[in-house]
């Protein structure tokens, strides 16, 4: 069946549309800078507005000097061109090229990436989703291809981010799993549990709050025992080097609590490394610990010999530091406070992730006395009422139970 015929929309210079369904399928047309006669399909169904938009973007660029010509690249060329200009933290630029190499490559890398469409993108959502990803996995790719696209549009390579058109009900759902703190009982298992290599770095987890990566940067000059202090001001790269931090927010510091800076002292007094300059959590050859080393061997192996709550998932180094966060909280610290100890960007940020724990210590007290002084004489009643009763069954087997 051939292509339905391309009409011009009325008063809109240099949009289109084609009849598709009984909807319209809308194409807008320029001159690019090299001159030549351009048609680009718009995303999406009566999709007017992103057409208006599109015509709106690419006359601006054209009028700053902006050079506007889709290139012929594949989309792998255009990928190993925007890697190299990539100025990302280095877990982000792991994160963006193992992306791609599973997930995006794959299906588009011979493609032109001018031909990529929003459906395109929908498909590959939908493949993502049949193999069993998580929905945040999927957003990741989702992120890298989008940030790879809008680099292209700005650069005038290609004319449209087939990210942006993806509808609402089309993006992957991600649901956050559900945080899994330790109990004080929990916790007490878990560092007996671990062996005297990974103990002083699995307590400093739950009792600092640092991510996995910051703990392994720490030397000796960023412990402060006279203050009571750890001072975040590097972390260690997954090659093993420091690194900045990735954000201002992040440089900080955190409370010491002194049975932990006992715990430190003596591991310090133990480690043949204890110069200022060298890390706190080093092996044998001063090397700092590897992040894989301590999630296995020594998190996984301290929780399974701990034998920690039945029916509940095991814990991971990322846990720890919601158990920090929790005991804060617990304590009636406000928010402010425990977003400053956590790094995080802004105490917005701490609300979101740990709405439920604020309102459980916030109210939960208040709410069992209230309840208590309006409805449990109700109980009480009811309690006396039954036992009066000697017709009462109830009352028998629960004196039975009892």
């Amino acid at each position: 069946m051939p292509d339905a015929r391309r009409t011009k929309v009325k008063g809109k210079q240099g949009i289109y549309f084609r009849e598709v369904g009984g909807c319209r399928r809308y194409e807008i047309t320029y001159l690019d800078s090299d001159g030549r006669r351009r048609w680009q399909t718009v995303p999406g169904l009566d999709n007017l507005d992103e057409a208006e938009h599109a015509v709106v973007e690419i006359k601006s660029k054209l009028n700053k000097g902006e050079r506007v010509a889709p290139s012929r690249q594949s989309f792998a060329e255009l990928s190993e061109e925007w890697k190299a200009q990539l100025s990302v933290a280095e877990r982000t630029r792991e994160h963006y090229e193992r992306d791609l190499r599973l997930h995006v490559l794959p299906r588009f890398g011979r493609r032109r990436a001018q031909d990529v469409t929003v459906d395109d993108v929908a498909r590959l959502i939908a493949e993502l989703e049949q193999s069993g990803l998580a929905g945040w996995t999927i957003r990741g790719v989702l992120t890298c291809l989008s940030s790879l696209y809008a680099w292209a549009v700005r650069r005038g390579k290609v004319a449209t981010n087939p990210v942006r058109g993806l509808e609402r009900g089309e993006r992957p759902a991600a649901e956050g799993r559900e945080k899994r703190v330790l109990s004080r009982e929990e916790i007490g298992k878990l560092v007996a549990a671990a062996t005297p290599t990974y103990r002083p770095v699995l307590a400093t987890a739950v009792f600092s709050g640092l991510r996995l990566m910051e703990l392994l940067g720490l030397r000796w000059a960023d412990v402060e025992f006279e203050r009571g202090e750890l001072h975040v001001r590097s972390q260690l790269s997954r090659k093993g080097t420091l690194v900045p931090l990735k954000t201002r927010s992040c440089k900080r510091d955190v409370v010491l609590m002194p049975e932990l800076a006992a715990m430190l002292k003596r591991h310090r007094l133990a480690s043949r490394h204890s110069r200022p300059e060298d890390f706190v959590f080093c092996g044998a050859a001063g090397r700092p610990l590897h992040f894989r080393n301590v999630q296995r061997r020594g998190m996984d192996e301290a929780v399974a010999r701990a034998r920690l709550e039945a029916g509940k998932r095991d814990p991971t180094m990322h846990d720890l530091r919601h158990c920090f966060a929790s005991l804060l909280i617990g304590q009636g610290l406000d928010v402010v406070f425990v977003s400053r100890q956590l790094g995080h960007a802004n105490p917005a940020t701490t609300l979101r992730v740990y709405a439920s724990e604020f309102d459980k210590t916030r109210h939960a007290d208040a709410v069992r006395a209230v309840l208590s002084e309006q409805f449990g004489n109700l109980l009480e009643t009811a309690t006396r009422n039954q036992q009066q009763d000697p017709t009462s069954k109830t009352v028998v087997v629960a004196s039975v139970r009892n």
